[in-house]
């Protein structure tokens, strides 16, 4: 009778867990964090790695939502709990996972010496340890270290054999999430290299192959794809009809990072249709979520702020976006954006508000005709 009760606990434990996993993967992760904490406690009893990889999941409900900070907190723990668990094949490929996960994050957090600590470690492992999807998803991270050392601008061809690397991988594996993961990172690859339709294209063919209710940070990252590939490239009939099918479709709150790289193109559509107001509101809500969150991404927010406020003729608040991406850790723009701002700077501080005004109008006009 205690094998029974011992096996139906068992048995329900891990109908929640696969459940809550499914959860993780459709985007809901609120539900699955629910469900992750249920099983933590009632985890008195349980072995330390079921522990650890509990904690891991309830980091990766985080990580999905961007919310870096909290998901530290969770890999911390993990890694607290891992040093009870004795020494086994399980336990190393439990670690491979939950540092994978751990490097991503502290690379957002740009805790540059704790990742580049960790990833030479998982290297390591890997090559002893690591199975193939392992070996793919460590090459993601490297991926995601290429986007920043290279500051998500004009990347290098390294970036997108990496990710065709893991698309294979993933693709020979029938790994689903895996593969649509890597190819949204291609699609962003590709639109940071300038290579709209490519990009565009790939967003639709994984629009095509989710059905209903999956995946739905996928389908979130394939819409910003796209919506951006039609505003970069000033077509604001398909940017505006884009936009309505992301708001219409997309579920934002299982990801507040999409809803503020979207307002910044909804700022953007306002500007050019010569709303300032609603411009401003716009790409005020989107820069200050995405400061708020430490993403780097601020240029699609900050350019519509300059030229609304050289419009305005609010030439101290343009300069003072204009010093904002200037801060360290940004997605580059053109070097010929920088020096006409560098420029405005330089103006304003010797009190020429003439010359300030016309380096700002210089450096908005440069960042419309290069797309940033």
């Amino acid at each position: 009778m205690v094998n029974k009760i011992a096996d139906s606990q068992y048995t329900r434990e891990n109908d929640i867990e696969l459940a809550a996993d499914r959860n993780l993967f459709s985007g809901k992760c609120a539900i699955a964090r629910r469900q992750y904490h249920q099983l933590l406690s009632s985890a008195e009893g349980k072995d330390s790695l079921f522990k650890a990889r509990i904690l891991r999941k309830i980091g990766n409900t985080y990580n999905q939502q961007w919310r870096f900070d909290d998901a530290a907190t969770a890999y911390e723990k993990a890694e607290r709990v891992f040093l009870k668990t004795p020494e086994s094949e399980a336990r190393w490929s439990e670690w491979i996972e939950l540092q994978t996960d751990y490097s991503y994050v502290s690379m957002h957090l740009r805790r540059v010496e704790l990742y580049e600590a960790k990833k030479e470690k998982l290297k390591q492992a890997i090559e002893v340890h690591g199975n193939i999807m392992q070996k793919a998803r460590y090459t993601y991270v490297i991926f995601t270290d290429l986007l920043w050392k290279n500051g998500w601008h004009m990347l290098p061809d390294e970036t997108v054999l990496v990710c065709e690397r893991v698309i294979n991988l993933a693709g020979a594996e029938n790994n689903i999430p895996v593969k649509l993961t890597v190819q949204n990172m291609l699609g962003f690859t590709y639109l940071f290299r300038h290579e709209f339709v490519k990009a565009r294209n790939l967003s639709f063919e994984i629009l095509s192959n989710i059905r209903k209710g999956e995946y739905a940070e996928e389908v979130l990252r394939a819409y910003c794809t796209i919506c951006f590939c039609y505003r970069k490239e000033n077509n604001i009939e398909k940017t505006r009809e884009w936009i309505g099918k992301a708001y219409e479709v997309a579920d934002f709150n299982k990801n507040l990072t999409f809803k503020y790289l979207m307002d910044s193109i909804t700022g953007w559509l306002h500007l050019k249709e010569g709303n300032l107001q609603k411009a401003k509101k716009f790409a005020l809500l989107s820069y200050n979520g995405m400061s708020k969150h430490r993403y780097p991404f601020l240029a699609f927010s900050i350019i519509p702020l300059i030229a609304i406020y050289t419009q305005q003729n609010n030439i101290h608040m343009a300069v003072q976006y204009a010093f904002r991406l200037m801060a360290p850790n940004q997605q580059k723009v053109p070097d010929e954006v920088y020096s006409h701002l560098k420029e405005a700077i330089s103006h304003w501080g010797m009190n020429n508000s003439v010359k300030a005004r016309q380096a700002l109008e210089a450096a908005v006009q440069v960042a419309e005709i290069m797309n940033v």
